[in-house]
């Protein structure tokens, strides 16, 4: 079948799911196909959500929009794989324009405009990529299984701005990260409440790199403080909290909070 270069109308099209038309390469142009298994995912960009596709799914057998996909000259998805999905599934007519030397660049620009990316999104894009510092996110949350987000606090990962999204992030000493994640390990068997709360867990980061911090002895203090030790409103009001236990009966104070933000 003769690929379409112009818009069909969708009912006749609809009719002619029998037959594949083979792509064509022509720039910036929208194009129609069937030959659903021409295209593929990049390498690098969000895994499909099954969810936002049955959703697709349902919202264009009521009424399918032609709305074209972004793909780039090795017909590599940039923009619309959940619709890809969709409409392979109902076999509908595929439009797609062709974007020569759009990369993860353009499909993170895309994204940004409408379902935006997690930041489990961005761990897995990168890790696939390649980057670093991310499988270093990625392995630890695996190896403790903790949270995206408290990996990232305990790996002391700087998210604000474009720097996380943009593959750009540093992953700080593991090895702190692992000791301040052995003292909340020990601590969630003392404590009633949760030590996973974001607070909690950049709080012990922060006294993990502290040099002037004794875990041991803050445990003992623990011993006949426990009733004082409660989760607080922010990071600096936490390790002040911290600083006072570890501090009790001490004629030489210590302080806490010079690594504290």
């Amino acid at each position: 079948m003769k690929n379409l270069t112009q818009t069909p109308n969708p009912s006749k099209m609809m009719n002619q799911t029998a037959h594949k038309s083979q792509p064509i390469i022509r720039e910036n142009v929208v194009d129609v196909t069937f030959d659903y298994d021409a295209f593929k995912f990049l390498k690098g960009n969000r895994p499909v959500d099954e969810k936002h596709v049955r959703k697709l799914v349902q919202s264009m057998q009521q009424e399918y929009l032609q709305r074209p996909i972004d793909v780039n000259e090795n017909y590599e998805i940039i923009d619309g794989q959940h619709r890809y999905t969709a409409i392979k599934e109902l076999g509908y007519p595929l439009f797609y324009v062709v974007r020569k030397g759009w990369t993860m660049k353009q499909v993170q620009v895309a994204n940004s405009n409408t379902k935006g990316w997690t930041i489990n999104d961005v761990v897995s894009s990168q890790s696939e990529l390649g980057n670093k510092n991310y499988i270093a996110i990625k392995d630890f949350c695996k190896k403790h299984n903790v949270t995206i987000y408290n990996a990232i606090s305990l790996l002391d990962v700087k998210e604000r701005g474009n720097i996380f999204a943009e593959g750009k992030a540093k992953v700080n000493d593991v090895k702190i990260a692992e000791k301040a994640f052995y003292m909340l390990k020990t601590l969630q068997s003392i404590v009633s409440f949760r030590c996973d709360r974001r607070i909690i867990v950049y709080a012990f980061r922060k006294l993990a790199e502290n040099r002037n911090f004794d875990f041991q002895i803050f445990l003992k203090k623990l011993e006949y403080q426990s009733d004082r030790f409660k989760p607080c409103i922010d990071t600096k009001s936490q390790i002040e909290l911290i600083e006072e236990i570890y501090n009790y009966r001490n004629q030489n104070k210590v302080n806490l909070r010079i690594n504290s933000k």
